[in-house]
């Protein structure tokens, strides 16, 4: 079995084109479309292939738009266990306008699933064996998955050894910390933290008082929190720390969050602490925004930047 497996409950068939502007009423032109197979843990296992991991994608894939993405990541090389689903996986769309330089990241929800189609892959991670060292939970549910299950996910791999990475928002997220589930880390981004919890400035230092209070409480082993261009703060029992990128010129492409999970996870399997993890899924994160073509990003770009990434100890 692979060093780390990634569950992707809600798959997409990503597309990326550019057009040279929007009128409204008027037809906008665009460019053949680049398509990938996404969605967030399939993101996360294409990086961690690019970086030479040992990974497996878990996902339901149905339709032809499901057989399009399991063509496609086989392409990627990337190992795959697909489940079966009588729905068709989703398409989003990512459009550069180009008079404006703005990029519209158009995401549609993906098909119901029904109780036998998600139980399966509950199942399916709860009986891997060997159990993976790491298991990635990431992305959005679809429609007809309880908000807990991503709790129950966790429940199941952490029972068996595995370290849970989590990596969703809204209700699964909520759920997931309600249920005091078993994570290793759970990685928000700072718009999903202050929309959860009380936090009183944006600053890297505001976040930690949340987050010293939720690993006190069991929530979690430890919580990185992206902040975009001002890189990331981590929170554990051992480290606080925010973790700031160099400058780098480019945008925020889909999937750069995802870039970030599959650094730090990358370096967590090869036995790097919190820190060093976290630093990693900062350079991969800015390595992303550099790269334009649908490959995520370029390992040398990771390797160039790591060392570029300014940690600076918090207090607590």
């Amino acid at each position: 079995m692979a060093a780390i497996v990634t569950l992707t409950m809600n798959p997409a068939l990503d597309l990326s084109t550019e057009t040279e502007g929007l009128e409204p009423g008027h037809k906008s032109r665009c460019r053949s479309p680049r398509r990938s197979p996404g969605g967030g843990g399939i993101n996360v296992a294409r990086g961690l292939r690019v970086l030479g991991a040992d990974v497996l994608a878990i996902y339901p894939s149905g339709g032809p738009t499901g057989a399009v993405c399991d063509r496609l990541l086989a392409e990627l090389s990337v190992p795959m266990q697909t489940l079966p689903i009588g729905g068709d996986v989703r398409q989003n769309i990512a459009l550069h306008v180009q008079d404006t330089d703005e990029v519209l990241h158009l995401v549609f929800p993906g098909p119901e699933l029904d109780a036998g189609e998600w139980q399966a892959c509950l199942d399916a991670v709860g009986t891997l064996e060997p159990a993976p060292d790491l298991l990635v939970l990431s992305g959005s549910l679809p429609p007809g998955v309880p908000e807990d299950f991503y709790a129950r996910a966790a429940e199941r791999a952490a029972h068996r050894g595995s370290r849970v990475l989590l990596d969703t928002k809204g209700p699964a997220l909520r759920a997931a910390l309600d249920a005091r589930a078993p994570l290793y880390l759970v990685k928000p981004n700072h718009r999903e933290c202050r929309q959860l919890f009380d936090v009183p400035g944006d600053a890297p230092e505001d976040y930690l008082a949340t987050l010293d209070r939720l690993i006190a409480d069991g929530v979690a082993r430890a919580f990185v929190v992206t902040l975009g261009a001002r890189g990331a703060v981590l929170a554990s029992a051992e480290h606080r720390a925010h973790l700031r990128p160099p400058s780098v010129a480019g945008r925020a492409p889909v999937g750069a969050g995802d870039s970030f999970v599959a650094g730090l996870a990358h370096r967590l399997a090869q036995g790097g602490d919190l820190v060093q993890a976290a630093r990693d899924g900062v350079a991969t994160a800015a390595a992303a925004v550099q790269h334009h073509n649908g490959d995520l990003f370029r390992p040398q770009d990771l390797q160039r930047l790591r060392e570029r990434v300014e940690v600076r100890h918090l207090r607590a």
